[in-house]
């Protein structure tokens, strides 16, 4: 019997009207939850009991995780139902992915379906305690980075910008002679449990901003015992 358990959308931004963020596992569920498009300009929709209040034509991001060793996938949808259910169940919203998810969709589909693995992540987590400074727009932050990786970090705040605004981000590293200071997107946000704040991809832009982002990663991971890449 397929379980009726509904999820809790996490708000994006502070807007009233911020897109919202779904988190789910690539598993049994979502491969019945995962369905094909009803519209000539979509790849699939989902079908997903939840009792938050949303609105046809609300964005949400959808998170869907693989395990600890693999690259989430997000993709951005729209609601364009929202069907009650009886008997006191949650309704059910229905999430269209338009064409462009289309890769993902496959690349999801595909893993859910045992016609290929989940791909290893790009870029391996460092655990990390070490001091940052961002900035975006009027906001503008000093804590504390709680992971890094030659793709991007995360950032321990309460303070949280919007998914895809731009940040300026400097990060210090004990021993390191310089900071390093880099651009990047807000991917995610994480506003529940021991580690609340968000994640940022970084946007290298010359040779000498990789080299750097390079050395300071070799710095972290002798700090902390990380085999490295050779």
């Amino acid at each position: 019997m397929t379980s009726r358990s509904s999820v809790t959308l996490l708000r994006v931004g502070d807007e009233a009207r911020a897109p919202r963020r779904l988190r789910l596992r690539a598993d049994q569920r979502l491969s019945e939850r995962l369905g094909p498009p009803e519209a000539a300009n979509e790849v699939a929709r989902l079908r997903i009991p939840c009792r938050e209040a949303v609105e046809e034509g609300d964005r949400i991001y959808v998170e869907i995780s693989f395990g600890a060793m693999v690259d989430e996938v997000e993709l951005e949808g729209r609601v364009t139902a929202t069907v009650p259910s009886s008997s006191g169940a949650p309704p059910t919203i229905v999430v269209a992915f338009d064409r462009c998810a289309g890769a993902q969709i496959a690349y999801v589909q595909g893993v859910l379906g045992g016609q290929r693995s989940p791909s290893a992540r790009a870029h391996r987590r460092i655990p990390v305690d070490a001091r940052v400074k961002w900035r975006s727009g009027e906001l503008r932050q000093s804590t504390r980075a709680h992971d890094l990786s030659r793709g991007g970090a995360f950032i321990l705040s309460h303070i949280h910008p919007v998914v895809g605004s731009l940040v300026e981000v400097e990060l210090e590293g004990e021993g390191a002679s310089l900071p390093l200071r880099l651009a990047a997107v807000v991917t995610w946000i994480q506003r529940s449990g021991s580690a609340v704040g968000f994640g940022v991809r970084f946007q290298v832009r010359t040779r000498e901003e990789g080299d750097h982002l390079h050395r300071m990663v070799r710095l972290f991971e002798g700090n902390t015992g990380v085999l490295t890449d050779r």
